[in-house]
């Protein structure tokens, strides 16, 4: 490789919201950009997340991990990767630090941390790559720009362009013009989460208004919201104390992220009027503030608990009201409001971004973008952070509204490479993402095939003993009307195991009664159950 160049490639999150990871490679060292992890849909049956492969990594190079923030799809596959590659060294801004220590520590694995400020630079070959302080929906998140004499590369995949926040700095622009100013060639890969949203993200201090009304209300209230959204919480909490408030939280993550950020002393718990939920002693106090977990109709959420009436201490009644600080991130919309259906039959007030200003978005609608892009002033222009979708969609709006900017559209394994100053494309053989389920244990995609049939059509089981020539018949997910069926399957695999198939041998046996079976459960149901046939 040439001592000038640079190759770019995303291997997760680009052409998906999830499982971000890019890989920025020199001469001698690759330095990749987040290992984070992607949800299932549905039809994944129940598998814990997905992670991309990192089978394209090359373990001869030194292995630099640039935490951006934290984020569980930028951090929740950290461990993965230690695992397979320990020889790493990891770089993380404080509060994501605190989070990923968490997670090795439920893994009983111990690696140090180097905690990294704005201020700091880290060299790769000719490079330096520079953190940029931006604001997002979770403290203490970074871009970069990765440099060279003649030419900087910007990488933000998670921000929203907010100059007036509460309680943090406003976005850096200024550090990126400054590492900007001498470069030739100067590219911006930017989120494009919210491309597809006209006019401005409201900042998060432009919610505090409709929050403190909502809160000087004399009704016992319930706010759900991201638990990683430690502003939002601090927010609230202000306020809270403000209006004379208790407060008590329920859920695990907010726990746990309420822990992390007193521990990067982004807030003191004894600062706020917050009681240990055990401890409350009434329960139906009209002073009393909810703060919990489920914003997005997770099953084991506390929002999904109080609303269906199985936390204990808690029925909703017309004298309450529910409030949603978040919005439904797309494919979440029916559970979600199914929450606001059964919450409306209890008479609960019930409060949403529709109705208030209750949420501001952590990404860039298009004026934000507009305005980021007309001050650091890119020569070349490539979308992330998005599904494919978006990021056509993005280039477009690159396209109409600068058009002197060259624009590149790239997929997971996709990338480019920088030498003498020019950019051209590649591409890499594409995999699949390794699907982990259990003990961050990997399972294959057969066995979700395998999953998928037996929860659509159901299972027989069939045990066959030669010497007493008993038969076991058990079915799993099948209706019952189908057990008034089973005794006939019984003769049926009785005669032609001991009759007319006695002198075959097992196997051959075993294989044509699964056939007959299967086929005989079709006429009777429509569909072929899973078979499993064993004789002893």
């Amino acid at each position: 490789m040439n001592k000038s160049e640079l190759k770019i490639y995303p291997l997760g999150g680009v052409g998906e919201i999830g499982s971000n990871m890019t890989v920025f490679e020199t001469e001698n060292h690759l330095c990749i950009i987040d290992y984070g992890i992607l949800f299932p849909y549905d039809d994944f049956f129940d598998i814990n997340y997905l992670i991309p492969d990192t089978s394209n990594i090359n373990e001869e190079k030194e292995i630099t991990l640039f935490i951006t923030h934290g984020h569980e799809d930028h951090i929740g596959a950290v461990h993965h990767f230690l695992m397979e590659f320990p020889q790493t060294k990891v770089l993380a801004p404080r509060f994501a630090a605190k989070l990923i220590h968490k997670k090795l520590e439920q893994r009983k694995m111990s690696r140090k941390i180097l905690e990294y400020k704005e201020e700091d630079s880290f060299d790769f070959d000719q490079f330096s790559l520079h953190p940029i302080h931006v604001t997002h929906s979770i403290p203490h998140t970074f871009g970069l720009v990765f440099k060279s004499q003649d030419f900087a590369t910007l990488f933000i995949s998670d921000f929203k362009y907010d100059l007036n926040p509460i309680f943090e700095k406003p976005f850096n622009t200024q550090k990126i013009k400054d590492l900007f100013a001498n470069a030739k060639t100067k590219l911006a890969f930017l989120d494009s989460t919210n491309i597809l949203n006209p006019g401005k993200t409201i900042s998060e201090s432009e919610i505090t208004a409709d929050l403190s009304e909502i809160l000087a209300t004399k009704k016992r209230t319930f706010i759900t919201l991201f638990a990683s959204n430690v502003y939002r919480m601090k927010n609230i909490l202000e306020l809270a104390k403000k209006h004379n408030r208790k407060v008590t939280t329920i859920g695990r993550s907010i726990q746990s992220y309420l822990d992390a950020a007193e521990e990067a002393e982004l807030l003191k718990r004894e600062d706020y009027p917050l009681k240990d939920f055990d401890a409350i002693e009434n329960y139906n106090d009209p002073n009393l503030l909810y703060v919990i977990t489920g914003s997005q109709g997770e099953h084991l959420g506390a929002t999904r608990r109080i609303v269906n009436g199985d936390q204990k201490h808690i029925t909703l009644t017309e004298n309450d009201q529910f409030v949603f600080s978040s919005k439904p991130i797309p494919g979440n919309e029916k559970k979600i409001y199914k929450l606001y259906n059964q919450i409306a039959q209890t008479d609960c007030k019930l409060i949403t971004f529709k109705d208030k200003n209750i949420h501001a978005s952590g990404h860039p609608s298009q004026e934000d973008l507009k305005s980021l892009v007309s001050e650091i002033e890119p020569t070349h222009y490539i979308p992330i952070h998005g599904e494919t979708y978006f990021l056509k969609e993005h280039v477009k709006f690159i396209n109409t509204h600068f058009p002197q900017i060259e624009t590149f559209f790239l997929t997971n394994y996709d990338g480019i490479d920088i030498k003498d100053g020019k950019i051209n494309h590649f591409s890499l053989a594409s995999v699949d993402p390794h699907l982990i389920h259990g003990r961050d244990l990997i399972i294959e995609r057969e066995k979700i095939s395998e999953r998928r049939k037996m929860a659509c059509n159901g299972v027989v089981f069939v045990s066959i003993n030669h010497k007493t020539k008993n038969i076991a018949f058990e079915t799993k997910g099948l209706p019952i009307e189908a057990d008034s069926y089973k005794a006939r399957l019984v003769d049926l695999v009785e005669f032609q195991a001991f009759t007319e198939l006695k002198s075959r041998d097992y196997d051959y046996i075993v294989e044509q009664i699964r056939i007959k079976i299967r086929t005989s459960y079709n006429h009777f149901l429509g569909y072929k159950p899973i078979t499993i046939v064993q004789m002893v």
